[in-house]
């Protein structure tokens, strides 16, 4: 089983889009039994695939559907309110994954109130045992035996969260934009890949599939600071031969009653469907 996690800890750098065609190209193109994993506190990711829902309590942010395998009136759910998200690992907590328009993906959806609870951690002990729980979590048997690859959305940040999710990964991805500060969220994640490597066995390494330019325009700011990185001595190696441009298709795809729910069901000749798939056949083969 693959972990994939498009990570960076500047926002704004299209990590949540990156993970939907990672999940839409492996389900849909590849066949492959895909579960997602929403740990962004912003849940943008929840929201492509299922109706999120206003939290009550906080109306900042969301918490998943009821699940369609609740029933309330089985005594077996006393203890569960219906609703289950990946937050629930750093709680003690089953996670129950819900199925998607898409028969072979399924997503583990966020939480926003519960996310950000573990973000906030700070005391170590506690901040140690949240590093850990995504991890024992994927290691779970059941879960082993019911994907092939396991796509995660991250925050943006260098916190509890994303800490976890690094611990957890098999590849990680970076996706940035082109600009002086998401760049600088780059350099800031290459050093917390090297950290983790430092912590790992030779037998299971993290895999840094590379640094992809997203987001990406024909202009001079642009171009000049891809020539940098390609240029850099130290980092040139893992920027990635291919780009994903600034497509609005990729935001009119979540309206409601858009004619195509996903780039891979476009025409053949269709730009943003031919640059997905260069880019998402090329991380495909680094990864399987």
């Amino acid at each position: 089983m693959k972990i994939i996690a498009p990570v960076n800890n500047k926002g704004g750098v299209g990590k949540s889009t990156v993970t939907r065609l990672l999940l839409e190209y492996f389900s849909l193109v590849c066949g492959l039994k895909t579960l997602a994993l929403d740990l962004d506190p912003q849940c943008n990711l929840s929201r492509r695939f299922l109706r999120m829902e206003i939290d009550p309590v906080d109306t900042q942010g969301v918490l998943p559907p009821l699940h369609p395998d609740f029933d309330p009136n089985d005594s077996a759910s006393e203890a569960w309110d219906g609703r289950s998200s990946i937050a629930d690992i750093f709680y003690g907590d089953p996670v129950y994954p819900y199925a998607t328009h898409i028969p072979t993906l399924e997503i583990a959806p966020g939480h926003s109130a519960k996310l950000l609870t573990a973000e906030a951690v700070r005391k170590s002990e506690v901040s140690e045992k949240v590093h850990q729980q995504l991890k024992l979590f994927l290691d779970l048997p059941d879960v082993k035996q019911a994907y092939d690859i396991i796509v995660i959305d991250t925050p943006p940040s260098k916190g509890p969260l994303t800490i976890s999710v690094v611990k957890a990964a098999t590849h990680i991805l970076i996706p940035s934009i082109m600009e002086p500060q998401p760049i600088e969220g780059v350099f800031g994640m290459l050093q917390l890949w090297k950290q983790e490597q430092l912590q790992r066995s030779a037998h299971n390494p993290l895999q840094l599939i590379g640094i992809l330019p997203n987001m990406f325009r024909q202009v001079r700011l642009h171009q000049d600071l891809l020539k940098e990185l390609e240029n850099n001595n130290t980092i040139s190696e893992y920027v990635l031969p291919h780009s994903l441009g600034q497509r609005t298709i990729f935001s009119e795809m979540d309206a409601e009653g858009a004619s195509h729910s996903s780039v891979f069901s476009l025409p053949d000749t269709n730009k943003a469907k031919l640059e997905a798939l260069a880019v998402c056949q090329l991380l495909a083969e680094k990864v399987l």
